[in-house]
């Protein structure tokens, strides 16, 4: 019986010796592997924050151009309204195809929020171009976009706040 009491008198200060050791060691490789997470994070960020915020600020000029009364302020109006309305449309398609890649760097919620802004803006013109009817002008449906688009709430306007809410938890 003695011997066991010397046995377990000699291992037990070996066993808590080395748990102590080993959850030194556990505590140690773990702050280890936070600190080199950090570190790739720094890195990481310091060359994809600066894209990032390129793409924001392409997706707000985006949006600004795409606004109804700016855009038809900067197509001339020709012939037909129906004319008018497709020159529209496909200036509005040819932006968003510019910008398409941005959606790497942008939040998917936005990114949502822009695709619908600009589908929007699309039926916001297809509307007052129905509106206008048949035998209207290019120049009555560009009067009348510019009237229409001053009284009511910009599509892209919702999309440009979530921008900017974006980049503001983002700095």
């Amino acid at each position: 019986m003695n011997t066991v009491w010397i046995i377990l008198a000699s291992i037990l200060p070996v066993a808590i010796v080395g748990f102590a050791m080993y959850k030194m060691i556990s505590k140690f490789l773990e702050n280890e592997n936070m600190r080199r997470e950090i570190e790739v994070r720094k890195v990481s960020n310091s060359q994809i924050m600066p894209q990032r915020l390129a793409s924001y600020e392409r997706m707000a000029l985006f949006l600004e151009r795409i606004k109804p009364t700016g855009l038809a302020r900067r197509y001339t109006p020709q012939s037909s309204a129906k004319n008018y309305e497709s020159i529209l449309i496909q200036a509005i398609q040819a932006e968003w195809e510019h910008n398409l890649s941005q959606q790497i760097y942008v939040n998917p919620e936005t990114w949502k929020l822009i695709y619908s802004a600009k589908n929007a803006t699309q039926n916001f013109i297809r509307q007052c171009a129905s509106d206008l009817g048949e035998d209207a002008t290019a120049e009555q449906l560009q009067e009348y976009i510019i009237t229409k688009s001053i009284s009511e709430n910009s599509p892209s306007n919702a999309a440009l706040l979530k921008l900017q809410v974006d980049i503001q938890g983002n700095l």
